[in-house]
């Protein structure tokens, strides 16, 4: 063992000693155990709620999206097609056409405005036309399962009084309850509908794929646009892509969170400066002699170094095993509850993550150990005979 390591040590271990010393060094190991623990559970708390968004993000968008960068319809349907064919772990791919529409209910007492596409799950053959809308839509209307809604497109037909607005009237099969993450339509019908109120009767407005791994969704956009003809007649998209704003905020709001709690460590390393100091004055005597026994000022110095990253050392395992524990205890048994009709989760979720609990660790430990850098200074600056003076 060094003889920094040595000293270091042996001055941690006889400050219990002396009861003021030893209680300024319990606050700082318990103050930096409890902001590493404090910047743990937040981070868990935050990565368990950003897994289930990025997961209702994978489940609920499409993961290939590929669409007109010009126009409003896919100039060579065919071709995208087959370009997603291309793409490794693709499972399915499906038309997409969506339009503007009006919604009312079978009086037309109620109308609002909506968005409607076709079904991504095509209804059985034979089975009953209809369609599905949101819980929100069958609110505002009035209408529950079973009873007849009308959709108004804005386009129209020639008729003998004139033009009329194309309409179809539906019964309502599903009124379904969606995330607030959900990009699904408000009114999902079957394709044929979605046709007749788009006017679409050829080809599609996108083509949708999902995907096997949807983590793979990057490198499966790259063959699709390998194997898309040249131009820049398409836009692929992932379900990344589309979802980048929503992304942002995730990543900013953990950075946001990480910076605010990490204060808490930073006023920890206020004591552990404090404790150095303290300790300085109390070994003036021993680093008098020392320095006369032919130390050098950086060994000196480094005795404290090492003292400071023992504290840091000693504060952030018992903060991380402290925070580690109260997440996976919190996750585990559900010691925090949410009601389900309001948050679609019974519970808080906590997660824990390997790499934000490392940079945890370095930014605890690197915080201790630059709040031991100016006591340990001073001390390699106290010459021999001044610190055996000044410890009578």
């Amino acid at each position: 063992m060094r003889f920094e390591t040595f000293v270091a040590l042996r001055y941690l271990a006889a400050s219990r000693r002396r009861a003021h010393v030893a209680l300024i060094a319990t606050i700082s190991v318990a103050g930096l155990a409890i902001g590493v623990a404090a910047l743990i559970v937040s981070l868990a708390l935050l990565s368990g709620f950003q897994d289930r968004i990025r997961l209702q993000m994978m489940e609920r968008s499409s993961h290939l999206r590929v669409s007109a960068a010009r126009g409003a319809t896919l100039p060579d349907v065919e071709a995208a097609r087959r370009a997603l064919a291309r793409a490794p772990g693709v499972l399915e791919v499906q038309a997409a056409i969506e339009g503007r529409a009006w919604a009312s209910d079978a009086d037309g007492t109620t109308t609002v405005p909506v968005r409607f596409r076709n079904a991504e799950e095509p209804a059985p053959r034979g089975s009953l036309d209809g369609a599905r809308i949101s819980a929100a839509l069958a609110a505002r209307l009035h209408v529950s399962v079973g009873d007849l809604v009308r959709l108004s497109s804005s386009r129209s037909r020639l008729s003998p009084i004139g033009p009329v607005p194309i309409s179809v009237v539906l019964p309502v099969l599903q009124a379904r309850r969606s995330g607030l993450l959900e990009r699904s339509a408000d009114v999902e019908v079957s394709e044929e509908t979605a046709r007749t109120l788009s006017g679409v009767g050829a080809g599609a407005f996108a083509l949708e794929a999902r995907l096997k791994d949807p983590r793979e969704a990057e490198s499966a956009a790259r063959v699709v646009r390998a194997a898309l003809p040249p131009g820049s007649s398409y836009r692929v998209e992932t379900w990344r892509d589309r979802n980048a704003p929503l992304a942002f905020a995730l990543r900013l709001e953990k950075v946001v969170i990480f910076v605010t709690v990490a204060l808490v460590v930073v006023v920890a390393a206020l004591n552990v400066v404090s404790n150095i100091a303290l300790t300085v004055v109390e070994k003036k005597r021993d680093l008098g002699v020392f320095t006369a026994m032919g130390a050098a000022p950086a060994s000196l110095r480094r005795v404290y170094l090492t003292l400071g990253a023992a504290i840091g050392v000693i504060g952030t395992a018992a903060g991380l095993v402290l925070g580690i524990g109260l997440s996976l205890a919190a996750d585990r048994y559900h010691l925090v509850p949410l009601p389900s009709d309001v948050y679609l989760l019974s519970h808080v979720p906590f997660a824990i993550h390997p790499a934000e609990v490392a940079a945890v660790a370095v930014f605890a430990l690197a915080t201790a150990l630059l709040a031991a850098v100016m006591p340990a200074r001073a001390a390699a600056r106290l010459a021999p005979g001044e610190a055996i003076r000044l410890s009578r």
